[in-house]
């Protein structure tokens, strides 16, 4: 008997001297009455003993009706562990209740009656020693559950408190100083709220507990062009779903684009293949969170049609084309691959994402580029008066020299340049060059009857002489 007074001051120490939600060590509910030399870090091992509350509430009502539970004690180990002692803790968070404004009765693993939890009323805080008839002997993955029902006083202050189930675990296949170490439940929060304030549902259930979020798959895009020409025509590639959720999913796949610059929805030509082979545009729709992302749904509107039905552990591939209107920016994106999840009941909606993958949009290039410019003539401007072109007469003059002992000599004829405006003749025929044509061959006229003349007169004063 003295030893349990003694070990109940130190628990209630413990327990006064907790603060927020700090955990009450079994150590200190239970001192060992033999003296066991532990080894450092003995108490503070992983205990082998698992323990789990079952049906605790989130709330209790101070002066209400008791709400029960259970703590069920799992051994994990391949070999029997023994349980000497259990208690029952609920630390004070701040709340200011005490062990005398709460009331806990206890069934013992295998019993058939409810009888009270013995406590000390001292401090701030409440322990409780859970009796049993012996040592509770666990074999190799065996279970004990204590069902527990906690009464809250009408006194009871409202706040929060922690309660929690510590059991002293021994393993007797170590050595003595290693065999004892700490099994507990943790320390789940419990609200006290006063009398005739509403409750929530049970901690399992809890009607303010938002819905878990539906699985996913996984999704990602699969020969993304780098570059598409805007105008050009549509390139093909792949989205790729694969369920490994371990359920049947039904998703509704979408595409992503998102850059620097807002893409407008009407430059973009998405379409992909449904159930039936036929091409169908998809959805546009702005993303949230950015101001230039746009998602393309791979659905028409809302309906069930398109909706993806993937069984576990299944792939399904989506043929995708995608073109840019020849009004589209140029600019750089990337796009990607996203698996929206439709919920079942007690669920919410969740997607999940695939990697990005980059590409860029040019201008058009090649047969479809701007026309070359082309030079035409342009038509005279009834303004301004055509100006005639001068005539281009050649200008002739010739030169007599002294016969050369070689033969007669021959007068040297020189042609002016015809008039213009000095720049260089051209290659080519036209209107412009015929009068340098009439002149050319006027001098050439001119020249021969200029050598026939002297070769006649040379020829005339010859015969004389002789």
């Amino acid at each position: 008997m003295h030893i349990r007074q003694r070990r109940f001051l130190t628990a209630t120490t413990a327990v006064t001297l907790a603060s927020g939600l700090a955990a009450v060590g079994v150590a200190a509910v239970f001192a060992a009455p033999e003296a066991v030399a532990l080894s450092p870090g003995a108490r503070t091992r992983p205990s082998p003993v698992t323990i789990a509350f079952g049906g605790l509430p989130g709330t209790v009502t101070a002066g209400g009706a008791p709400v029960e539970f259970t703590a069920t004690l799992r051994n994990t180990a391949d070999h029997r562990l023994d349980v000497p002692s259990s208690a029952f803790v609920v630390a004070d968070a701040g709340a200011g209740a005490g062990q005398g404004h709460f009331r806990l009765e206890y069934r013992a693993p295998g019993g058939t009656r409810w009888q009270d939890a013995r406590a000390n009323p001292a401090g701030t805080g409440a322990v409780w020693a859970l009796d049993q008839p012996a040592v509770l002997s666990l074999p190799a993955g065996a279970e004990a559950v204590y069902r527990l029902r906690l009464t809250v006083t009408a006194d009871a202050p409202a706040g929060r408190v922690a309660p929690g189930f510590d059991s002293v675990v021994s393993d007797p296949a170590l050595p003595p100083e290693q065999r004892t170490t700490d099994a507990s439940s943790g320390r789940p929060e419990l609200v006290i709220v006063p009398a005739g304030a509403p409750t929530t549902a049970p901690a399992t259930a809890p009607a303010t507990a938002p819905p878990a979020p539906a699985a996913t798959a996984e999704v990602g895009l699969h020969g993304v062009p780098a570059v598409f020409t805007v105008g050009g025509e549509a390139k093909p590639f792949t989205l790729v779903l694969t369920n490994r959720s371990g359920r049947e999913l039904r998703v509704v796949p979408a595409v992503v684009f998102q850059g620097a610059a807002e893409l407008p929805p009407d430059t973009v030509e998405l379409e992909f293949r449904g159930a039936d082979g036929q091409w169908r545009g998809a959805t546009p729709g702005r993303g949230p969170g950015h101001p230039n992302r746009l998602d393309f749904a791979l659905r028409t509107g809302d309906g069930d049609a398109d909706v993806i039905t993937l069984a576990k552990g299944e792939s399904r591939t989506v043929d995708l084309r995608l073109a840019f209107t020849k009004d589209a920016p140029i600019l750089f994106e990337s796009l990607t691959a996203v698996s929206r999840t439709l919920p079942e009941r007690g669920e919410s909606a969740a997607e999940a994402a695939g990697p990005a993958a980059d590409f860029i949009t040019v201008a058009t290039t090649g047969a479809t580029a701007a026309p070359a410019p082309t030079f035409v003539d342009p038509a005279p401007d009834p303004d301004v008066p055509e100006r005639a072109a001068a005539p281009v007469l050649p200008v002739v003059r010739a030169t007599g020299t002294s016969p050369s002992p070689a033969g007669a000599g021959s007068p040297v004829v020189t042609a002016a340049a015809p008039a213009g405006d000095g720049g260089l003749a051209s290659t080519g025929g036209g209107r412009a060059t015929e009068p340098m044509a009439i002149t050319g061959a006027t001098a050439i006229a001119l020249g021969l009857g200029t050598l026939v003349v002297a070769w006649r007169r040379n020829r005339v004063r010859g015969g004389t002489g002789n």
